[in-house]
């Protein structure tokens, strides 16, 4: 049995926390409110492992005990909540995880990479209606600005977390989900979740919204508070119009069809 710690990742507005509630549900899984340090953490890591080599042989440290310290440093931070919540096995959803899935894969090499996908054009019209504000500086985040700026972010993202799975180190461990089947085809979407996972099905998982939790940090939660819908798939349809069709276009088009969510250019 698998009970290394499970990330998910994918573009903010993809079903990320969608998918949070429905793994916390699992009576093996824990998933809490977005950690938020584990992207920070990766890219620490990236920069030690490729600026820092002779010193850390000055140190005695190979390039496997540095990611085993790092591993433990991450697990430190989830274990309380693991503990808490007394179940086996804790998930972790930040969806910027996604830029980081290989970083994550040379610390976690058992770890489970969870891939959130939705359409580029749903999640672009999801994205302008969100007031998240950079801590740092106090504006809002470019990519809920204008859809230019949502549409690159898209690209960025679907395009960051397929890249990792080209390596054929990663690829055994990456799954994607399309945000569109979990909630058009739940069960069998879900099932072959959890069989990637190697955990077993159990149906509560399918009525996540009648757990009581703690949601006040998540942006989606009066949906994933609710059963399962569909309205939200094929939004783009009601709410994308004139130039910012256009730009998302432009930008996403050819991501788009790749993927399935569109036959061309022509939409």
């Amino acid at each position: 049995m698998n009970t290394a710690p499970i990330f998910v990742g994918g573009a903010g507005r993809s079903g990320t926390t969608l998918l949070r509630v429905v793994l916390d549900t699992h009576p093996h899984i824990a998933c809490g409110p977005e950690l938020k340090l584990i992207p920070s953490i990766a890219a620490h890591w990236e920069n030690t492992a490729k600026h820092f080599q002779e010193i850390l042989k000055s140190y005695q440290l190979t390039p496997a005990e540095l990611n085993r310290s790092y591993q433990s440093f991450i697990r430190h931070l989830l274990q309380p909540f693991l503990d808490k919540s007394g179940k086996q096995r804790v998930a972790e959803k930040t969806p910027n995880n996604v830029f980081f899935f290989y970083h994550l894969h040379q610390m976690f090499p058992q770890s489970p990479l969870i891939h959130c996908i939705r359409d580029g054009r749903d999640v672009v019209c999801s994205l302008l209606t969100m007031n998240w504000i950079n801590p740092e500086t106090g504006k809002k985040l470019p990519y809920v600005e204008n859809a230019e700026n949502a549409a690159h972010y898209w690209v960025r993202s679907v395009a960051a977390g397929r890249a990792s799975a080209r390596n054929s180190s990663v690829k055994n461990r990456y799954h994607e989900i399309r945000y569109e089947d979990v909630v058009n085809e739940p069960e069998a979407t879900l099932k072959e979740l959890f069989d990637f996972l190697e955990e077993p099905w159990d149906p509560a998982v399918l009525d996540f919204h009648l757990t009581r939790r703690d949601l006040r940090a998540e942006s989606s939660a009066q949906q994933v508070s609710q059963e399962l819908y569909s309205y939200s798939a094929g939004r783009w349809t009601r709410d994308l119009k004139g130039e910012d069709k256009d730009t998302v276009k432009s930008i996403a088009g050819d991501l788009l069809i790749e993927l399935g969510y569109a036959v061309d250019q022509r939409w």
